[in-house]
């Protein structure tokens, strides 16, 4: 269990482990042997405490589904109180088997048609059943070829409802065998035997003419997540698992028969209406308050979610000096839900910006690239420093020395960065957590650490 700061008994054994833990002299860009003895520079070890950190909440405009994204995220969260209620809906749409398609011999009979979606081994929440329904779609112009955007919701038929049914995570031992062929795990939801029905009276000329006449016939297919009572979300990704409609019949003289319907890579359309609400919620009242002295507890959840800007005032007057190390440490607080901090898990890492004006970014002098920085220099991976007592804290440290170097250099001007939870694993993810802020009592307050020989 993390330490939860409410628990006064707690929080005095943490307070006086963490300030011992954050006070030592640690290795620093230079290196503990690197550093002149005080007889010979002035080398001093400050930390600066009063950060002005405020959470900011708004539609991330980066974020695109369809097209080449293949991947989405699908279910609800409704049962996490400090970061509300997120909801994930996913739409496709399947080709034919082949074109002027038709179905084999004569006499058929439906046995069963199952929709199948590839989907990660991984899933956020509860490793519990998840409801979903799938509906035909009527939204016009659904096409491959669009980018759209994870706020916009698409039109379907509630009248056309195809299925009901609860299915859990996916496994990695969770591979399909049928009639012999094993399939690569996906989630199973069997639609009803009147759309597999509807689906055998089709013909050659006319909705199995080509995709584009399929299209026509079936718009696409709406996935859509119960919003009341989920407690789990799955990464779908529709271009593995074999996603596709599998019709399993027989004929007059043969049985054990199935027509795959797949998904096409380049010619089936595809998105994700990706929805998060905080109403109610513990973040909620600490969201775009824009307080000139800032928030004193920071909010962090994967993209689309909230991220935190930041100031360190007067870092540009600090004294003439080369800094030889500058850590910005960012502590977890607890979310005081017994056994939730091992639900609703912590992001691997968070990523550090600046500001270059208002509203473009820029990188951290040497921090790189965020799709593969020097994480081991630079730091912003999740850390648990310490493990006493049954309590664990989980930090977040970034190397910004070089940084603010050319700060005190009067190379750079001494601008608002902007940290947020960066995910590795999926376009749209759910890993959040909450920290301490910049006006929060030390030591759970964001806080630098810097160690400098002043000139």
């Amino acid at each position: 269990m993390k330490i939860n700061f409410r628990n006064l008994g707690y929080a005095v054994a943490f307070l006086t482990a963490s300030y011992t833990f954050t006070a030592c002299n640690e290795s620093t860009i230079l290196g503990k042997d690197l550093i002149p003895g005080t007889d010979k520079v002035n080398v001093k070890d400050t930390t600066i405490n009063n950060l002005i950190t405020n959470n900011v909440y708004e539609a991330d405009s980066s974020i695109r589904t369809g097209r080449n994204n293949y991947g989405a995220t699908l279910g609800s969260i409704t049962n996490d109180p400090i970061f509300g209620k997120s909801h994930g809906f996913l739409y496709t749409q399947v080709g034919l088997p082949n074109s002027k398609f038709t179905f084999e011999g004569t006499g058929q009979t439906l046995d069963s048609v199952v929709l199948y979606i590839g989907c990660d081994t991984t899933w956020y929440g509860a490793d519990a059943p998840i409801n979903l329904k799938v509906y035909r779609m009527n939204e016009p112009d659904f096409k491959i070829d669009s980018n759209y955007s994870y706020t916009r919701p698409l039109s379907y038929d509630p009248s056309q409802l195809l299925a009901s049914v609860n299915v859990t995570p996916v496994k990695p031992g969770d591979s399909i065998s049928v009639y012999g062929v094993k399939h690569a795990p996906a989630l199973r939801i069997p639609l009803s035997a009147a759309f597999g029905n509807l689906l055998l009276q089709q013909r050659a000329d006319d909705a199995f003419l080509s995709d584009s006449a399929f299209s026509i016939f079936l718009k696409g297919l709406a996935i859509v997540p119960d919003t009341i009572n989920g407690r789990t979300m799955l990464f779908t990704n529709l271009n593995k698992g074999d996603t596709r409609i599998a019709v399993y019949y027989k004929n007059s003289t043969k049985d054990s028969l199935v027509a795959n319907f797949p998904f096409g890579q380049y010619s089936s359309a595809h998105a994700n209406y990706f929805t998060r609400n905080y109403t109610g919620a513990e973040a909620a009242k600490y969201l775009n308050t824009n307080k000139a002295q800032g928030d004193s507890i920071l909010y962090f959840q994967e993209a689309p979610g909230p991220y935190v800007k930041l100031q360190i005032p007067g870092l540009e007057n600090f004294p003439k000096s080369v800094i030889n190390k500058a850590e910005l440490v960012v502590t977890e607080m607890s979310s005081g839900l017994p056994g939730g901090d091992n639900v609703f898990t912590e992001p691997d890492r968070l990523f550090m910006w600046r500001y270059v004006t208002h509203d473009s970014l820029g990188y951290i002098i040497d921090y790189g690239n965020p799709a593969n920085p020097d994480l081991a220099f630079f730091g912003g991976n999740k850390t648990v420093i310490s493990d006493f007592g049954g309590i664990q804290v989980v930090q977040y440290r970034f190397n910004i020395a070089r940084h603010m170097q050319f700060i005190v250099d009067k190379k750079l001007d001494n601008t608002v960065f902007k940290l947020e939870a960066i995910s590795s694993r999926h376009n749209i993810d759910m890993r959040r957590v909450k920290t301490g802020g910049g006006n929060i009592t030390p030591p759970a307050n964001i806080k630098l650490r810097i160690i400098y020989t002043q000139l």
